[in-house]
């Protein structure tokens, strides 16, 4: 039995070689995983394909464990290999975020941000990120201003306190390099081309991390430019190991299902000759639009008697017409294309990466095509010297179709697609382009797609730093960087257009080059004193410099179309060329320190000093400070057990103040004089003339935002339900903007400082791991936000309206208050003596004091004193603040779940509290006069329209605008909205299939823009900002990501 026993212990005692991969969840190696068998100091590294080999007995277990990751125990059990999946470790706590000029963990920090992560988002279809971000930050207002190819975003941190001549937008920082706007030049034509995304230029695959910098004490490090907040973007590094390559392919469809739903042509002869005869009607003041009869009017009829336009017989036979949509609208599609290179060593770090955007939009001839190239290299020449490079280039190709809400001559193609009847044909037999006789100024939609616009931008930037350590704990960082941007625009407006036709042809070229240079250094210094103080200090200085130049040319009457632009000299007149060039300097000195004390107590002081050479020798520097404590409360010894529950819970108060120094058009402080062709001579030479146009303004200063914020951090049971909760109240002082000035003046407005808004909102955050085992894990991400900007102070000699207050909405929203339309046999009201039935009905809520002459009288201040009752007139004294434009509540909730191979993402962001116009509907869905009088379309709602034989509650009459009374807020409907925004469901195909080929592979099906849940009834409540606007479609991709 001993014998027996002595063998036993032997064999289970045994050494044998164990060997296995290591991989992520999505079956990535993972290099430099530390791998142990438990109980013992025996080890292993994974190399860069994640393979390791040790020796362990086969009772033994295996601990596999890597910074970021949750460690995993294995056990042999008589294995030779062993393989295993690591889940990242969502422990928000010790997580590690971006901040201005460094990073922090993000328990240490005493400002707000929000930090979302690259692999939280759905990238497929969408060309840059600000998309993939709507509802994954709290205070981060997101709204798509237009859907087409690349289209842009109005993205606001905190609401936009500032006014309209300086700008709200955020400030935008890649890799610490600040952002410069790229925009195309105009077109030269009189078509609008819409507007795009400021960061399309960068590939959302090359993103690792996007911090949101909110609060002084986060976004003063940044002076001047971060008054409405920082977006910092950092792209991804190499890391030690062999190279690793990935590449992914996404192909996205969008079917177009027509949203514009207008007559077809059997319908519209209908509907045009019941259009004429409540036209005769109304003409003859027939009932119930007047006191005759239709006997009496029939006998003596004003301009003739009623003839109805089409037979019966023509309307049954006739057909459907023009499909005007069909003819310029497809379904949409995308192609993309990504591959990536990563690897390296102990002192070289590499990450190169390459991608193909192609876009072809769902209105002909709009699309977007984007090549780009980035390279991130990391170089350690000696223990006191590192290097290193960050690079892209992009190119963006942009195919322009006609957009905007303009109407006639400027109609963009879906609003002339829109209003052309459908009895004109779209090409006659001799391939002319017939107009509406009706109206000779609406253009055929069809000619707009033989337009040519082209667009291009191209950006190289480069950032190249060397970090020094010429003592412990001390760092200084030298950095040169250059934003280069080009753009391009070149349009011809052939023959076959409206307008072309008048100049015989049209073509204009016009570039803009945008030259943004940066020279920094920084010095950081860190010291640990004992166990329980912790300094950060960090200096720096700054300086950049911005060169803006510009030129376009133009010509018209070609003999041909064929030339396009290219051969300007053939063409009969040469329109006037211009150029320009403009250039600023920024110059800036910074500070941080940073206190710690076990933890528990924390400390934060920045400072900034900028010198911006757009403004006067009065104001020229400017200085934002701000300071921020942070109690770490569970860090307390009276906490006691219950850190167990609860780890985290910081308290936060910053103060402090931020600037803002952007104005519209990259105007200045300094006056300026202007040169351009003024006068003819007596023999037809054009003469130069040069007169003032813009008036110098000594004093002019920044825009200031002085914040005080107070902020909550939490997390409980380890980090598996963590969040933050913020208050803050932002006063904006100095608001840049024009001052009018007396008419007679030779320039008769000047840039100014005016006022003070005030912001006040509040943000929650929560994060849950609802289930974390091995094989499941499912996570939720909930934000919610609130703001409302008011006025604090108006503009010195404010002349305010009856109806407007000092302390109203920045972007408030007067109008009458409607009271329905007034039906047949109606009473009318008494202020509304002229109302006809059919036309909207005004409440009488206000009036003026009047004197004996029956003027309104004014107080001392000189402004119009109301009664506060009805005066039995509607006029100004019945217009009310309705609210503000902005939305009262932004919110998104974001579900990630793994199941074994499987992965399903999805997200839903929202709007609340809005309210807006259909425009389609205002526009084209009641009113039928212009389709009797000039032969328009409308929508199909027309039909619903307000008649005497259908007496709409909902719907006006053609005679609407008939009314001197206006509509009031009519129109006005409830527009919050819920968006199914994102749903990805991918499965990573297991690695024995094809392990010789790939280390892993994965397919993903993806859908955006599923569904909305509004009581809007128009076509979208996010994008209906004008007539006519580019719909928004839903998109399904299908992906594939390989990793070799």
């Amino acid at each position: 039995m001993l014998v027996i026993c002595t063998a036993l212990s032997f064999a289970a005692k045994a050494q044998k070689t164990i060997s296995g991969k290591v991989t992520d969840r999505d079956g990535n190696p993972l290099p430099n995983v530390t791998v142990q068998v438990k109980g013992t100091s025996v080890s292993a590294v994974t190399n860069g394909k994640g393979d390791y080999s040790l020796t362990a007995s086969p009772t033994d277990s295996l601990v596999f464990s890597s910074v970021g990751f949750i460690s995993a125990t294995a056990g042999v059990n008589n294995k030779s290999s062993l393989d295993t999946r690591l889940s990242l470790d969502n422990r928000s706590m010790e997580e590690v975020v971006v901040v201005g000029y460094g990073t922090q963990k993000k328990k240490d920090l005493t400002g707000a941000v929000s930090s979302v992560k690259a692999k939280d988002l759905v990238m497929s279809s969408s060309p840059e990120v600000g998309n993939m971000l709507k509802g994954k930050a709290a205070g981060l207002t997101i709204r798509q201003n237009s859907a087409q190819p690349g289209g842009g975003f109005d993205i606001l941190i905190r609401g936009g306190g500032s006014s309209s001549r300086s700008i709200n937008t955020p400030l935008y920082v890649v890799d610490g390099f600040p952002l410069t706007d790229l925009v195309q030049p105009g077109s030269g034509g009189r078509y609008q081309e819409g507007s795009q995304s400021v960061l399309n230029s960068f590939n959302p695959n090359d993103i690792e991390s996007i911090e949101i910098l909110k609060d002084a004490s986060a976004t003063s490090i940044y002076g001047t430019r971060a008054a409405n907040g920082v977006v910092l973007i950092t792209t991804k590094k190499g890391s030690e190991g062999a190279a690793r390559v990935q590449y992914s392919n996404n192909f996205s469809v969008q079917k177009y299902n027509n949203p514009f739903d207008v007559l077809p042509l059997n319908e519209w002869m209908q509907v045009r000759n019941d259009a004429a005869w409540d036209q005769w009607l109304f003409e003859n003041n027939v009932a119930p639009y007047g006191a005759r009869t239709l006997e009496e009017a029939q006998a003596a009829p004003v301009n003739g008697p009623y003839r109805k336009l089409y037979t019966q017989n023509a309307i049954n036979n006739v057909g459907r017409g023009t499909d005007w949509f069909d003819l310029v609208t497809r379904d949409g599609s995308t192609a993309q294309h990504n591959i990536s290179v990563t690897g390296g060593n102990k002192l070289t770090k590499y990450f190169l990466s390459g991608n193909f955007y192609d876009q072809k939009g769902i209105v002909k001839n709009s699309g977007m095509k984007r090549y780009s190239v980035r390279a991130n290299v990391d170089q350690e020449l000696s223990k006191f010297v590192k290097t290193g490079i960050n690079l892209t280039f992009s190119r963006i190709d942009n195919s322009n179709t006609q957009l905007g809400g303009d109407q006639f001559e400027n109609s963009g193609i879906i609003r002339a697609a829109m209003q052309q009847g459908p009895h004109i044909p779209a090409i006659d037999e001799e391939g002319n382009y017939p107009i509406n006789p009706q109206l000779a100024t609406q253009p055929n939609p069809y000619s707009l797609l033989t337009i040519t616009d082209q667009g291009r931008i191209e950006r190289l930037l480069g950032n190249f730093y060397v970090d020094i350590t010429p003592i412990k704990d001390l760092t200084v960082k030298l950095k040169a960087g250059m934003d280069r941007g080009y753009t391009i625009r070149q349009n011809y407006l052939p023959k076959t257009t409206l307008h072309g036709a008048l100049e015989n042809g049209r073509a204009s070229i016009a570039k803009a080059d945008n030259d943004h240079y940066l020279l920094e250094a920084t010095g950081t210094y860190s010291k640990q004193l004992t166990n329980d103080h912790k300094f950060d200090m960090l200096l720096g200085v700054s300086q950049e410099k911005f060169v803006t130049r510009g030129s376009s040319v133009g010509a018209s009457g070609f003999i041909t179309d064929a030339f396009l632009w290219n051969n300007l000299n053939a063409a009969t007149l040469q329109l006037p060329s211009t150029s320009y060039q403009a250039k600023s300097t920024l110059i800036s000195y910074f500070a941080r320190l940073n206190y710690n004390y076990k933890g528990r107590y924390l400390f934060t002081f920045n400072a900034r000093r900028d010198g911006a050479g757009v403004f006067a020798v009065n104001n020229k520097w400017g200085f934002f400070p701000s300071v921020a404590v942070g109690w770490n409360v569970a860090e307390e010894p009276f906490f006691g057990s219950l850190k167990n529950t609860i780890s985290q819970l910081k308290f936060r108060v910053s103060y402090g103040q931020t600037g803002n120094a952007t104005l519209v058009g990259n105007s200045n402080a300094f006056a300026a004089y202007s040169a351009y062709p003024a006068w003819l001579s007596a023999s037809d030479t054009r003469l130069i003339g040069v007169s003032l146009s813009r008036l110098e303004n000594p004093d002019l200063k920044w825009e200031t935002t002085t914040g005080l914020n107070f902020g909550l951090d939490f997390s409980l049971w380890n980090g598996k339900v963590d969040g933050s909760v913020e208050v803050y109240d932002n006063t904006v002082s100095d608001l840049l903007d024009t001052k009018p000035l007396n008419s007679y003046q030779e320039v008769n407005s000047v840039i100014y400082n005016v006022g003070k808004t005030q912001s006040r909102g509040f943000e929650f955050t929560l994060n849950t791991r609802n289930v974390q085992t091995r094989d499941f894990q499912w996570r939720t991400i909930f934000v919610v936000s609130h703001f409302r900007t008011n006025w604090k102070e108006r503009a010195p000699g404010w002349l305010p309206s009856v109806y407007e207050n000092s302390t109203d909405p920045l972007r408030a929203v007067y109008s009458r208050e409607s009271d329905g339309i007034l039906q047949a046999g109606e009473t009318k009201p008494t202020s509304q003596p002229d109302l006809i039935p059919g036309q909207i009905k005004i409440k009488d809520i206000n009036g003026f004091q009047r004197d004996a002459n029956g003027n309104p009288v004014v107080d001392a201040n000189g402004r119009f004193i109301r009664t506060g009752a009805p005066d039995g007139r509607i006029d100004d004294a019945d217009t009310r603040l309705m609210g503000t434009s902005d939305p009262s509540f932004m919110g998104g909730i974001t579900n990630i779940i793994t199941y074994k191979n499987f992965s399903l993402n999805f997200d839903f962001n929202g709007l609340f509290g809005r309210r807006i116009q259909d425009p389609n509907f205002v526009a084209y869905g009641f009113s039928a006069y212009g389709i009797n009088a000039n032969g328009y379309n409308g929508l199909r709602s027309v039909k619903d329209r307000w008649t005497p034989t259908n007496p709409s509650t909902t719907s006006p009459s053609s005679f609407w605008g008939f009314s001197q009374y206006g509509t009031g807020d009519f129109f006005m409907q409830d527009a919050w909205f819920i968006r199914l925004q994102n749903v990805s469901l991918g499965y990573t195909i297991p690695g024995k299939l094809f392990k010789k080929v790939f280390n892993s592979a994965k397919v993903h099906f993806d859908a955006q823009n599923l569904f909305v849940i509004t009581p809007y009834k128009g076509i979208d409540p996010e994008t209906d900002s004008y007539t006519a606007a580019y719909p928004y479609i839903r998109t399904y991709t299908l992906g594939l990501n390989l990793n070799f």
